[in-house]
């Protein structure tokens, strides 16, 4: 660790200070809770020196909204977002792992260069991502049209675990309406611009399919797609499209892998793949025509070759994050870390994690532009100004809130309050959750159940929903039912992995899997070697073999 001093920064614990990205800091943080409960989580702020700028501040917090709303297991997970000291801030997971362009980087250096199989799954990884968010729709089935607008290899992380993550979505975004501009950071970030985002046209999504096209040429090849002097002679090539031709770059490779770069990097988006799904299919069509079977611990095993020195030292650093203390009382456990014990059912349910919450932030926005918008529109007209009808979805969101602060000392007015709020918005995930929590609390399961499997409907993305219903058929010793839940947990890889891995180890155990529940206590701890009830879990079922 570096020579930071630790100190707290609302219910945060800031450990350690990480290098700064293009407008923002980065901090390894804590979060902590009640019985000895410790996360590790990745903290950003903007920098000190872009706090005057107003119109990259508005961006930072619009964008940070709809950030939120992404839960896919490519994107780096938002948990948080909101204002300390002044200060906007951003909470996420933590990665333990490279980002790509250190990953190129350290492969020449070591002589073990990314295998072709890698380098498509990894490609994959990010179709896969981007896919998800360019389709993604907001609670009233609108489509959000969101763009990365900076898939460059500084934005693509591989964990040691062989995963592969796309993060600053949506943040990219704010950073280019800066007025600050940083020498050094222009011309990486052209060399990754599709032609017609170098050019300053509009652009939609499949500019976004254009940079994961230049990814993928450059971890075929192993080399940079445009290059130049100067940043003006980088921009020229980028708007022209003039890169040397992969099969020159590189030959010898699957004509497949060839059709597929020439088809995502075409100059003009209408010739390009029309969306990354399509990209994603022809790469795993390719890898099938290949033979090939990549796997994340196929990956991982890789990387753990690859970054031998550099996870010692990151597991030594973690340690000292973990060790770290603060002489003021530890904050109380927080929703966003949503963990149940399967033998004590006395332990609360877990709350709805933070996101959701911010990502409806978003649909306040617009609606509040559209009434700006009709209220100009009659002003105009000389027509006198009715009073805005009253919004169903903010009456929700209010009994909502009422709900969750008297949730502990009265489940029964919670309930009463959420069934309320779901009158006025029938489509609200938090209500449909909030209302699965109050029954719990009132071990009406059956209830419960039904509002968890409405939550299911309206985001099956959403893995607290999952860890919850695992935890009623649980205790209610329905283990196969249990198991189906906490697998799907996992395979949508919340914060709370480790912990979502040992109630799955834990059923499986009662269903007498053996093998398999070690398997995943052992992935619960290379995820948290700290999760002392799988270490102890998996010394039991070990002396039983």
């Amino acid at each position: 660790m570096t020579s930071f001093q630790p100190k707290r920064f609302g219910k945060y614990l800031l450990v350690d200070k990480l290098p700064p990205g293009g407008m923002s800091q980065l901090f390894k943080a804590k979060i902590t809770g009640v019985q000895g409960f410790e996360k590790l989580i990745a903290i950003k702020t903007i920098l000190p020196h872009l706090s005057g700028e107003k119109e990259l501040i508005t961006s930072f917090i619009d964008e940070a909204k709809l950030a939120a709303l992404l839960h896919h297991q490519n994107i780096v997970q938002i948990y948080d977002f909101g204002s300390i000291e002044d200060t906007y801030f951003i909470s996420m997971e933590y990665l333990f792992g490279q980002d790509l362009r250190y990953l190129l980087r350290k492969s020449k250096e070591k002589e073990l260069p990314l295998s072709l199989e890698f380098a498509l799954y990894i490609a994959s990884r990010i179709c896969a991502g981007l896919d998800y968010a360019h389709n993604l729709k907001d609670f009233q089935g609108r489509p959000l049209s969101l763009i990365h607008r900076d898939i460059s290899p500084q934005n693509i992380i591989v964990t040691h675990e062989g995963e592969v993550k796309i993060v600053d979505f949506g943040i990219a975004k704010a950073a280019r309406r800066t007025t600050v501009t940083q020498v050094g950071m222009i011309k990486g970030k052209i060399a990754y611009m599709s032609p017609e985002q170098a050019s300053g046209k509009n652009i939609d999504h499949r500019s976004d399919i254009f940079s994961t096209g230049i990814l993928l040429y450059e971890m075929v090849t192993g080399k940079q797609m445009f290059t130049g002097a100067d940043t003006l002679q980088v921009l020229a090539k980028v708007s022209k499209a003039e890169f040397e031709p992969p099969e020159v770059a590189q030959s010898g490779l699957p004509s497949k892998v060839y059709d597929i770069l020439h088809k995502s990097l075409k100059k003009e988006s209408e010739d390009r793949y029309q969306s990354s799904g399509e990209m994603l299919a022809d790469l795993e069509e390719c890898m099938f025509q290949l033979n090939m079977r990549p796997t994340n611990r196929g990956l991982s095993q890789y990387m753990k070759e690859l970054f031998k020195e550099e996870i010692v030292l990151e597991g030594e650093a973690m340690k000292e994050a973990v060790c770290v203390t603060e002489e003021e009382e530890t904050p109380p456990e927080q929703a966003e870390e949503p963990v149940e014990k399967l033998e004590d059912v006395k332990e609360r349910p877990i709350e709805k994690p933070k996101t959701k919450k911010h990502g409806l932030l978003y649909g306040i926005v617009g609606a509040a532009l559209i009434i700006l918008v009709f209220f100009l529109v009659l002003w105009l007209r000389g027509k006198p100004v009715p009073p805005p009808p009253p919004d169903p979805r903010q009456e929700a969101r209010t009994l909502q809130t009422q709900a969750e602060g008297v949730m502990d000392k009265n489940p029964e007015e919670a309930k009463s309050l959420l069934l309320k709020a779901i009158q006025f918005d029938p489509k609200s995930v938090n209500g449909h959750f909030q209302l699965g929590v109050a029954y719990m609390k009132l071990k009406d399961y059956s209830k419960a159940i039904e509002a968890y499997q409405k939550t299911a409907d309206l985001d099956p993305h959403f893995p607290s929903t999952y860890f919850n219903l695992g935890y009623i058929y649980a205790i209610q010793k329905e283990f196969s039912k249990a198991e189906e839940m906490f697998n799907r947990v996992v395979s949508l890889n919340p914060p709370y992995l480790d912990e979502a891995l040992f109630n799955l180890g834990m059923v499986q155990e009662k269903l007498g899997k053996k093998s398999q529940s070690i398997e995943n206590l052992e992935h619960a701890l290379s995820v948290n070697p700290g999760n002392e009830r799988a270490k102890v879990l998996l010394q039991k079922l070990r002396g039983k073999s």
